[in-house]
C-alpha cells in the first residue's frame, strides 16, 4: 500500500468517526520507518481543528535527529507535542485530535491514560511490530493477549506492512451504525450550557457544596470524557456571576497542565472575566465598587502550607494526589469538591474510592457522592474506549458473592470456632498460559486484586502475565474467586552480583527483600536465603472480617514451604489495620521506611516470617536490631510517625528486645508520679518505662480516649516532639495541661517493678 492509498483510507475513517462522534484505533504493524513513510505525507495533519494538538508518545528516550525531523515534517507549523513515559501524566485532562503512540515496548499505562485525551473524531495511531512476529510474542503473554484483542476487535483497523489492504476496513464497518451508538447529547444543550442531564446534576451538586451546609464534601467520579472538569468550570462561573458577594475559589490538581479543559470551559462560561495564566478576576458590572471575585490554581503543597481563605476548594484528578494530603485538606476546609477519574487510567482511581472514601466516611459522614456515566467528549460505546477497557481489564467487575456462612464451611484444620471456617475453599496456583485463554478467570482475578491497592494500574496485568518470578494464587468457593495474591520469588544469586549490591554499584529487579535487608539493615547474608514475597493480597470486599485473609495467608505459607522457601515476607504502606493483620500472623517487623510514600502518605513496612530452621536465627537477630534502632530513631526519622503505629509496633516486641529498667529508673518514674521530680530529670527513665509498658499492651482494643492519652505520651516522651507541637496536635492549653496528662496516665499504669539485666540488682 502506498502513502496515497493510506491517506485516502484515513480520510474515510475520520469522516465516519466524526459522523458517529467516535474515536478510532488505527494499528500500523511493521517497521517504524514504514509507519512514518505513511504518516509523513498524510493530509489529515494539515487540518487540525479547534487548535487541538497532536501528541506523539515515545517511551523515555532522547529522540534522534531523524525522528525529530520526521515529526516536524509531519506537522510542519501545526501544533504537536512529544510526550514520554516520564511526563505523560501531566497531560491528563487535556485534549488532542491525533495521538501517535510509537513505543515498541508498549507502555500500557501511558497508552490507556493518553487514549482518554483523544476527542471525538480523533484517531489513535498505534505503531507496533508485525502482529505475527512469533519471536516478539513468545517472550510476552501480555502482548499475545493484547494482539489477540486487536485481531478479534472488528472496530480496530490494522494496516500491515507488505499487505495490500487494511484489516477491518470494510464497507460494513464504515456504513452508518445503529442509532443507539450515536450520542445525541453531543449536540444537545441543557441549562447553564451543560451537555447532559448528568453533567447538569453535577454542576448543581458542586454549587450546593458552597451554598449548602458545611462539612458535606462532594466526590464527583466518572471515566474520562464525561465532562467532570467542565462541570467544575460551569459551576464556578455560575457561582461567581450570580453571587453578589466577592468569592475566593481555589482549584488544585496534580499538575497545572491537567486543568487545560477546566480553564477553557471557564473562559467560555465567563467571557467577561480577566484571565491571567491560571487565575481569573471577575468584577460585577453593576457592583464596580465591590471587591472582585477571584479564582486561581494552587499546588496542593502550597495550599496546605499557606491555608488561604476560600469560599470553595476544588480538587481535580484527586485520585492522583496522595490520600494523606486529601485527608489534611478536609481538616482545614469545610467546603471541598473532589473530582476524579475512577476507572484506573491514573493507576489510583479505585484505590481512591476504597481508601479515601472510607476516610471521608469517618471524618465527614455526611459527604456526598455523584457518578457521571454518559460520555460527553465522544459517543456511548466508543470503539477506542471499549478496546482500552477490555485490553487493560479496566472493565473487570467484581463477582456478586454472598457472605460465606460459617455453618456451610466447617473448619477441620484447627481454626478457632469463633472464626470463619474456610477449609472447603479451594486454593489454586494459576497457570498463566491457561489464563490468557480464559478471560472470565483472568477478569475475576484482576477485579479482586485492584480492590487491595491504591496504585493498581494496567501495567500490573502485564506484571502478572509476563514476570516469571511471579506466581498467581487464589481462593475460590467453587465457582467464584474470593481472594487473590501475587507472590514474588526472590533471593539466591551469583556471588559477583552480590558484591556489586554490597558496594552499591548494582541494583537488581525482582529482588526487593534481600536487597532491602542487605542495603538498609546491613544483613550481608541476605542472598543466602530463598524468599517468597507477598506483593499483593486481597479478599473480596464483601467477605472482609470473616477470617478469610488469615486462612489464605496460612495457605500461602504452606505453599511457600512446599517450594523450599526459607522466608515468607512482605512490604506495604503501614497503617494500623494492615500491620495488625501481619503481626497477628506472627510476622516480625524488620524495617520501617524513613520517608512517606508519595501516593499513600504512609511509611513502608518490611516484615517477614521464618519457615526453616536456618531462617529462625536471622528473624530473631533482625527483629532485635530493628527495635534497638527504632527506639533511637523515634526522635529523628520517625518523629512524626503516626503514634498508633508506634504503639502497635512496640506491642509486638518482647521484653528482651527492649532496653531494661534498673532500680534507678523505676525510682525516677516513681518520683515523677508523686511529683517529687520534674519531667526533664526523669525523661530518660520515662522513655524506657513507656517502651516496656507498650510491649505489654493491645492498644487496638482500647477506648479512643485511652488511645489519645497513649498518643500524647508517645509524641512527647518517645518522639520528643516539642511542647508546642504536642499541645497543638492534641488541643491542650499549654505545658501545665500537657504535664498533667503525662502524670495522669503514668500514675494509672505505673507499677514499681524492676526489669533489668543486672544480676546484682535482681538478686537484691
Amino acid at each position: 500500500m502506498n502513502a496515497t492509498e493510506f491517506n485516502n483510507h484515513l480520510i474515510t475513517i475520520q469522516q465516519q468517526a466524526k459522523k458517529l462522534a467516535q474515536r478510532k484505533l488505527v494499528v500500523l504493524a511493521g517497521d517504524t520507518g514504514w509507519a512514518y513513510s505513511l504518516l509523513t505525507p498524510c493530509t489529515l495533519f494539515t487540518k487540525i481543528d479547534d487548535g487541538k494538538p497532536c501528541y506523539i508518545f515515545q517511551e523515555n528516550k532522547v529522540m534522534s535527529s531523524d525522528e525529530t525531523n520526521k515529526a516536524e515534517i509531519i506537522f510542519s507549523s501545526k501544533p504537536y507535542t512529544i510526550i514520554n513515559g516520564k511526563n505523560y501524566r501531566h497531560y491528563l485532562g487535556s485534549q488532542c485530535q491525533y495521538l501517535i503512540f510509537d513505543d515498541s515496548a508498549l507502555n500500557i499505562d501511558a497508552f490507556a491514560a493518553l487514549s482518554g485525551t483523544l476527542c471525538a473524531g480523533g484517531l489513535l495511531f498505534l505503531v507496533m511490530p508485525n502482529l505475527n512476529d512469533t519471536a516478539l510474542l513468545s517472550h510476552s503473554l501480555f502482548l499475545q493477549r493484547f494482539v489477540k484483542q486487536i485481531k478479534n476487535n472488528k472496530e480496530v483497523i490494522v494496516f500491515e506492512q507488505n499487505s495490500p489492504e487494511p484489516i477491518n476496513l470494510t464497507l460494513s464497518s464504515l456504513e452508518s451504525k445503529s442509532p443507539e451508538l450515536k450520542n445525541a447529547s453531543l449536540q444537545s444543550n441543557f441549562d447553564l450550557g451543560c451537555k447532559t442531564k448528568e453533567q447538569l446534576a453535577a454542576v448543581e451538586a458542586i454549587k450546593k457544596v458552597m451554598l449548602g451546609h458545611r462539612n458535606r464534601p462532594l466526590v464527583l467520579t466518572a471515566d474520562r470524557g464525561r465532562g467532570k472538569s467542565s462541570a467544575l468550570a460551569i459551576a464556578c462561573a455560575n457561582l461567581i456571576e450570580n453571587t453578589k458577594l466577592p468569592l475566593n475559589i481555589i482549584i488544585s490538581a496534580p499538575h497545572a497542565q491537567a486543568l487545560t479543559v477546566f480553564f477553557q470551559q471557564l473562559a467560555s462560561s465567563l467571557p467577561n472575566a480577566i484571565f491571567d495564566k491560571l487565575s481569573l478576576t471577575f468584577t460585577h458590572y453593576n457592583l464596580p465598587s465591590q471587591p472582585s471575585s477571584k479564582l486561581f490554581f494552587l499546588p496542593m503543597d502550597i495550599l496546605l502550607d499557606e491555608k488561604p481563605t476560600a469560599n470553595l476548594i476544588l480538587i481535580d484528578e484527586a485520585a492522583a494526589i496522595p490520600v494523606y494530603l486529601l485527608e489534611q485538606l478536609i481538616q482545614v476546609y469545610h467546603r471541598v469538591v473532589f473530582s476524579t477519574t475512577l476507572h484506573g487510567y491514573e493507576g489510583a482511581g479505585r484505590g481512591f474510592a476504597l481508601k479515601f472514601q472510607q476516610s471521608l466516611a469517618k471524618q465527614q459522614p455526611q459527604w456526598q457522592a455523584l457518578h457521571i456515566n454518559e460520555p460527553i467528549r465522544w459517543a456511548v460505546n466508543d470503539p477506542l474506549e471499549q478496546f482500552v477497557f477490555s485490553s487493560c481489564l479496566l472493565n473487570a467487575r467484581l463477582s456478586d458473592v454472598s457472605k460465606i456462612n460459617e455453618a456451610e464451611y466447617i473448619s477441620k484444620k484447627g481454626l478457632p470456632t469463633n472464626k470463619m471456617a474456610c477449609n472447603e475453599l479451594e486454593f489454586t496456583h494459576h497457570d498463566k498460559i491457561s489464563l490468557i485463554e480464559n478471560e472470565i478467570t483472568l477478569s475475576q482475578l484482576f477485579s479482586v486484586l485492584v480492590t487491595a491497592h491504591y496504585q493498581t494500574s494496567p501495567s500490573d496485568l502485564r506484571l502478572m502475565l509476563d514476570n516469571n518470578q511471579v506466581d498467581i494464587v487464589s481462593l475460590s468457593d467453587g465457582k467464584k474467586i474470593i481472594a487473590v495474591a501475587l507472590l514474588m520469588h526472590e533471593g539466591e544469586c551469583e556471588q559477583q552480583t552480590i558484591q556489586g549490591i554490597l558496594q552499591g554499584s548494582r541494583r537488581l529487579k525482582n529482588q526487593f527483600l534481600p536487597q532491602s535487608l542487605m542495603n538498609h539493615c546491613g544483613f550481608e547474608q541476605a542472598f543466602n536465603y530463598r524468599y517468597l514475597r507477598v506483593m499483593r493480597i486481597a479478599v473480596h470486599p464483601s467477605l472482609h472480617h470473616q477470617g478469610i485473609g488469615r486462612y489464605f495467608l496460612g495457605q500461602i505459607e504452606h505453599y511457600a514451604k512446599q517450594r523450599n522457601c526459607d522466608i515468607l515476607g512482605t512490604s506495604f504502606g503501614a497503617n494500623t489495620q494492615l500491620l495488625q493483620f501481619w503481626l497477628s500472623a506472627n510476622f516480625s517487623v524488620i524495617r520501617i521506611g524513613f520517608t512517606k510514600d508519595q501516593a499513600s502518605g504512609e511509611h513502608s513496612a518490611l516484615l517477614f516470617k521464618s519457615l526453616t530452621k536456618k531462617a529462625v536465627s536471622a528473624q530473631k537477630m533482625l527483629s532485635a536490631e530493628f527495635y534497638r534502632s527504632f527506639s533511637y530513631l523515634l526522635s529523628e526519622q520517625y518523629q512524626y510517625l503516626v503514634t498508633d503505629l508506634v504503639a502497635l509496633i512496640f506491642s509486638a516486641a518482647s521484653k528482651e528486645q527492649l532496653a531494661p529498667l534498673t532500680t534507678f529508673d523505676t525510682n525516677n518514674v516513681d518520683a515523677f508520679v508523686h511529683k517529687k521530680r520534674l519531667y526533664s530529670t526523669c525523661a530518660f527513665s520515662l522513655h524506657l518505662w513507656l517502651q516496656q509498658h507498650l510491649a505489654m499492651q493491645s492498644f487496638n482494643r482500647k477506648a479512643a480516649t485511652e488511645n489519645e492519652h497513649v498518643s500524647i505520651l508517645i509524641a512527647r516522651i518517645l518522639q520528643k516532639q516539642s511542647i508546642a507541637k504536642v499541645c497543638q496536635q492534641f488541643q491542650l492549653k499549654g505545658k501545665k495541661a500537657l504535664n498533667q496528662r503525662l502524670l495522669d496516665y503514668v500514675g494509672r499504669h505505673y507499677c514499681k517493678v524492676v526489669i533489668t539485666a543486672d544480676p546484682e540488682i535482681n538478686s537484691g
